[in-house]
């Protein structure tokens, strides 16, 4: 004689329980990665107002000193895009008297490495007048030692430059009169 015995599974033996398990894992790897898009999200937005607020213009560049990015603050007062400011673009911007000497010394700090800083005068689009700015660029580096990106700063010297300008000139008057 035979005898079926028909035993079920239990509950964590089958395969909806199993569907079930693996459906709530995804939501929950996928609830874990929008949760961690929006806090990247807020710390984008803080990094970008930190940077739009900056009292200068600031810039990046690729590795080899092509512009990628400019703020608010350099849009607003060249008129130029950050399209138009793209590549070589910024230096639509630069005076005619300082483009020259301004491009080699960037071009020598990109293909050195060293830290950079000139100073030039770039135009205001509002009126076309030209101001004093002081260039800083640093690279970044990766971890081999190769330069990953560059970030800079213009501030504007233009009092700085006119208080040196009108002390030149008191210095040549009090050597007139000493003459």
């Amino acid at each position: 004689t035979a005898i079926a015995v028909n035993v079920a599974p239990a509950y964590y033996q089958t395969y909806w329980f199993r569907l079930s398990c693996f459906a709530a894992f995804s939501a929950l790897i996928w609830a874990l990665h929008r949760w961690r898009i929006h806090q990247l999200g807020g710390e984008e937005k803080r990094l970008r107002d930190v940077v739009e607020t900056i009292p200068a213009m600031t810039f990046t560049t690729l590795s080899d000193g092509s512009n990628t990015f400019v703020n608010k603050r350099w849009t607003e007062y060249t008129g130029l895009s950050v399209e138009k400011t793209s590549g070589e673009g910024w230096q639509r911007a630069i005076h005619p008297e300082d483009l020259v000497r301004h491009s080699e010394k960037w071009r020598i700090s990109v293909a050195t490495g060293q830290p950079f800083e000139d100073e030039a005068r770039f135009r205001r689009e509002v009126d076309g007048e030209y101001r004093w700015f002081l260039v800083r660029g640093v690279p970044l580096r990766g971890q081999r030692g190769n330069i990953v990106n560059w970030y800079g700063t213009l501030t504007d010297i233009e009092d700085r430059k006119r208080a040196e300008q009108e002390r030149e000139r008191l210095r040549q008057l009090e050597d007139d009169l000493a003459h």
